[in-house]
């Protein structure tokens, strides 16, 4: 999803975008890697805290929240 000047991919909490938005971080956007059992969106029980990463140019992934 592109909002603005940022992507948005995968089952990431509203939470994380709307502060993307109002912090407006240099960065290309959001990714939750995968499709995370407890997610929203997606069925079961959470399997321990979901990771939101940078989309960036940074070699490594950099977490930007955890939920």
């Amino acid at each position: 999803m592109l909002i603005g000047n940022y992507v948005f991919e995968g089952h990431i909490p509203v939470e994380s975008i709307n502060r993307v938005l109002k912090e407006r971080p240099i960065v290309r956007g959001l990714s939750v890697p995968g499709m995370p059992s407890g997610s929203l969106g997606m069925g079961g029980a959470k399997q321990g805290p979901l990771e939101v990463y940078y989309l960036d140019s940074a070699p490594q992934p950099r977490v930007y929240a955890t939920h």
